[in-house]
């Protein structure tokens, strides 16, 4: 039922059958029809033919869902880790995204969730080393890389080039949806290279 929601256009059109096929049923039921047996046999053809439409529709999306792999991000734990990370990304000529999250942030959760496994946006993430620092316990290393990082809010995604120059034009801090954050990638994209 779940991926029904996600998909307005397959949901309406199982509503679309399900109201005809009631409308149909109470319309044979309530007026005397000559060939009632047939009409029956034509609505069951008509469900049939819905079930299969649904059915072959759902497969096909999961399919398409399975082709794109979810990203993965490298935990980084302190300023020291994070130096690390940009160092081997820098070395690779990979730019770079870093997630600071945490567990009580709403917003960052719905990242997790919604924005980064959405198809477009995950097949965009892959150019990047993606990090992430959760920062939930809000240890004294948690609090020394927010400071260094300058993070003010939850959740805040920030971005470093190929070379491992930091891109402040690219920050993001509060949520963005699946098409806004795409956007956000496909406009920074010159800056990160």
């Amino acid at each position: 039922m779940m991926l029904l929601t996600n998909y307005p256009i397959i949901m309406a059109i199982t509503i679309l059958c399900i109201l005809l096929s009631c409308v149909t049923l109470w319309f044979i039921c309530r007026h005397p029809i000559p060939y009632k047996r047939l009409y029956s046999i034509g609505l069951g053809i008509i469900i049939g033919l819905c079930s299969i439409f649904l059915f072959t529709t759902i497969k096909h999306l999961e399919r398409q869902a399975s082709l794109t792999p979810t990203p993965t991000f490298i935990a980084v734990h302190s300023i020291d880790d994070l130096e690390l990370a940009l160092a081997e990304a820098a070395n690779q000529q990979h730019p770079v995204l870093l997630d600071v999250t945490a567990d009580w942030c709403s917003p960052c959760i719905a990242y997790k969730k919604e924005t980064f496994p959405a198809p477009k946006v995950a097949k965009q993430l892959n150019q990047y080393t993606l990090l992430q620092a959760n920062v939930t316990a809000n240890t004294p290393q948690d609090q020394a890389l927010m400071q260094h990082l300058n993070v003010t809010g939850f959740p805040t995604l920030l971005f470093w080039d190929k070379k491992g120059e930091a891109v402040t034009k690219a920050e993001v801090i509060g949520f963005m949806d699946a098409d806004e954050f795409s956007e956000h990638l496909r406009q920074q994209a010159l800056h990160i290279q």
